[in-house]
């Protein structure tokens, strides 16, 4: 145990916010190992154990959805007046008590009540420990830190599936049960966590009892939150996309699916912090989705290529736009991270990154079927997606410099407001 002090304690000098920053990064490793785990068993135990039909199963997960669109603004705001602090404590215990609930579902409308009361609070996890991140650690530190906070997640994802995958062997009630109350333990203790971590900066209190939806008539954010939203079509053309092509359109193995997989999940741990570097400033954030939508477009690209070559050849390309979709996913997370906070009114962090957030939670609906119809499109599909890629990456230092221009016209009318509290 002392070991592990000593070693805990000389971590404090290499990351970036030094205790704090490995606070927050427990946190994260915690939170994605129980979401892992969720993720691994919980389809089949509403398919196995509850007996539900994948239609009712669908119906419930688009409710949740539907819900967790309605509220997030709402909690952004409580936020902005209470401190996203508070917020992340009640949402994580909201949590809590929902998946200890998880495995005592027995019919459709206990699991409709579950996965409701769950998307009351779906998309406000991800926002609030944003802006918790941007009041415990020095601003010079923030992007390092949720760049090393990514990598973990990936890390912790991946622990989380294998502890899922026990749940998957026993394959009973008793073992999905014990799975769902696992995930149930890291938000209690993610809970415990985040109402102790020390907080360095918070709003004003003139600006934190203020409610406002400013962010809905801020041109620049809210297009900003556009091309980042298409750009994080990343997420879906791993997961249904590239899979889709490689078995439907090319004459390489579905095996090579998992390796593909293996590959974006180490790259993105030992490249996200190196990725995020100059991410600072808006400028830099500008450049980074750039390099996004460029890396993503040469994805398209060379995806439109492998059906046309022997095999050996297609797995090379196949390879090679993993590594250019891993590319465009770093670099869209650094860039989007940076950005959304820089651009968000001081004071209104919370209700600017629900909106952030809001834009993801959209494109993860509507990706899908997007993603569907361009594998069914075959090569005019792909190079219309990789033309929508390169032109929201090239608008990015455009909307980059709009809302720079936004910010600096604030300034004077902020500076009596803030002389006068």
């Amino acid at each position: 145990m002392s070991v592990l002090w000593q070693r805990v304690r000389g971590w404090r000098g290499s990351m970036p916010g030094g205790s704090v920053g490995i606070r927050l990064a427990v946190m994260a490793m915690i939170d994605a190992v129980g979401t892992g785990a969720f993720l691994a068993v919980s389809v089949p135990f509403i398919t196995r154990s509850v007996r539900l039909s994948e239609g009712s199963l669908g119906l419930g997960l688009t409710l949740s959805a539907a819900i967790a669109l309605a509220t997030a603004i709402p909690i952004g705001i409580l936020a902005d007046r209470i401190g996203p602090k508070k917020v992340l404590v009640g949402v994580s215990l909201w949590r809590c008590a929902c998946f200890v609930l998880y495995p005592f579902v027995q019919n459709l409308w206990q699991f409709l009540t579950v996965v409701c009361l769950l998307g009351l609070v779906d998309k406000a996890a991800a926002p609030m420990e944003q802006a918790l991140v941007g009041q415990a650690t020095a601003t010079e530190d923030r992007v390092r830190v949720v760049a090393i906070l990514r990598s973990l997640r990936n890390v912790g994802f991946t622990v989380g599936a294998l502890l899922g995958g026990i749940g998957l062997l026993i394959d009973s009630r008793a073992g999905y049960s014990a799975i769902l109350l696992v995930n149930a333990a890291s938000f209690a203790v993610l809970a415990t966590l985040a109402a102790r971590l020390p907080v360095l900066s918070a709003p004003a209190k003139s600006l934190r009892r203020r409610f406002s939806v400013s962010v809905l008539r801020d041109g620049s954010f809210l297009s900003f939150t556009g091309i980042n939203a298409v750009l994080t079509m990343h997420m879906t053309l791993l997961s249904i996309g590239i899979p889709l092509w490689i078995v439907g359109h090319t004459a390489v193995s579905s095996a090579l699916i998992s390796p593909l997989v293996a590959v974006n999940t180490v790259l993105a741990v030992a490249l996200q912090v190196r990725a995020s570097r100059d991410t600072d400033t808006i400028a830099g954030a500008a450049r980074a989705l750039v390099r996004a939508g460029i890396c993503l477009a040469v994805c398209c690209l060379l995806l439109v290529a492998a059906p046309k070559l022997p095999v050996v050849l297609a797995v090379g390309v196949l390879l090679l736009a993993m590594v250019a979709l891993t590319g465009g996913e770093l670099f869209q997370s650094a860039g989007g991270w940076g950005g959304s906070y820089l651009l968000a009114v001081p004071g209104e962090e919370g209700v600017y990154l629900s909106v952030f957030w809001l834009g993801v939670a959209v494109q993860q609906i509507a990706a899908p079927i997007v993603v569907s119809l361009v594998v069914t499109s075959g090569t005019a599909g792909w190079s219309v997606l990789a033309a929508l890629f390169a032109v929201c990456g090239l608008a990015a230092p455009l909307i980059g410099r709009w809302a720079q221009a936004q910010a600096d016209s604030r300034k004077p009318a902020d500076a009596p407001l803030a002389q006068a509290t």
